[in-house]
């Protein structure tokens, strides 16, 4: 394990807030790191607080750091006319989102895989958010779009419940040591919240090589009313999804690594699941 995080540590930020902490100070003024306690437009304020403080959205819409220029990078709470790029491209269907993509390998092939559908992806690192807009660019992707910053303060304000086909949420930090496990994606609170995103019949796509970690996605997606329906490269669905970055470091190293495919059921009477 250790030989796979020093050869892979720096490879992705697949996370709502990268757990490189050495990075951290770097992207504090654009959206800072993640946290607990998820955005949400009908939560009380604390539900906005990151972990350095503040409320995302306000620190967003006041960052020194200009957002990356580029037509297929939108920044809805910074430019002009965003806003309304961003919602009406969400609105098409089928949608896919991935958080934290890192490398962007895997979110450009997904944009791929499926023409007529939008894949919309998060990332906190610049370099990579320029790095995905100018492959999709250079490879005529038209249904792909990235948006630089923490996911968390767009997604209860740019998607509304029960309107993406697919979250994809791989190898999200572990943030190791004990204090910092309220920083990781699958919090109690993040989880829920992309429970009720997911359309009925949604999937929730994760990846971790960290064993610990796989029981808790597992513990806090059943609690947020999700259903494991596939694991590891014996589901057909995993199977026919494209190869992450890391996902082949683990290949070529050796490192095991675990795949889950987690299920939003479909509504059903007295299912009070929305």
């Amino acid at each position: 394990m250790k030989r796979l995080r020093q050869a892979v540590g720096n490879a992705t930020s697949s996370d709502v807030g990268k757990g490189d902490e050495a990075d951290d100070d770097a992207h504090d003024d654009a959206y800072g790191e993640a946290g607990d306690g998820q955005a949400d437009k009908r939560m009380p304020a604390r539900g906005l607080t990151g972990l350095i403080g503040g409320d995302l959205e306000l620190r967003a819409k006041a960052s020194r750091v200009p957002p990356v220029e580029h037509r297929f990078v939108l920044a809805p709470f910074r430019k002009d006319g965003d806003d309304a790029l961003t919602r009406a491209f969400v609105q098409h269907r089928p949608l896919h989102i991935e958080i934290g993509f890192g490398r962007p390998h895997y979110l450009v092939d997904l944009a791929k895989r499926d023409p007529n559908g939008h894949v919309l992806g998060f990332e906190i690192k610049r370099d990579w958010v320029r790095a995905a807009a100018g492959k999709a660019e250079r490879e005529g992707i038209e249904n792909l779009r990235v948006i630089e910053g923490d996911a968390r303060p767009h997604l209860e304000r740019l998607f509304e419940p029960g309107t993406v086909d697919g979250i994809h949420v791989l190898f999200p930090d572990p943030w190791w040591k004990k204090k910092h496990h309220k920083r990781r994606v699958f919090t109690p609170e993040f989880t829920a919240l992309l429970a009720r995103l997911l359309a009925p019949e949604g999937d929730l796509i994760t990846k971790t090589d960290v064993p610990a970690y796989v029981d808790q996605m597992i513990d806090e997606a059943l609690a947020a009313g999700l259903e494991l329906v596939g694991q590891g490269s014996e589901d057909p669905a995993l199977a026919a999804l494209p190869s992450s970055h890391r996902e082949k470091k683990c290949l070529e190293l050796g490192v095991p690594f675990h795949m889950l495919r987690f299920r939003r059921p479909p509504h059903r009477e007295g299912n009070s699941a929305s």
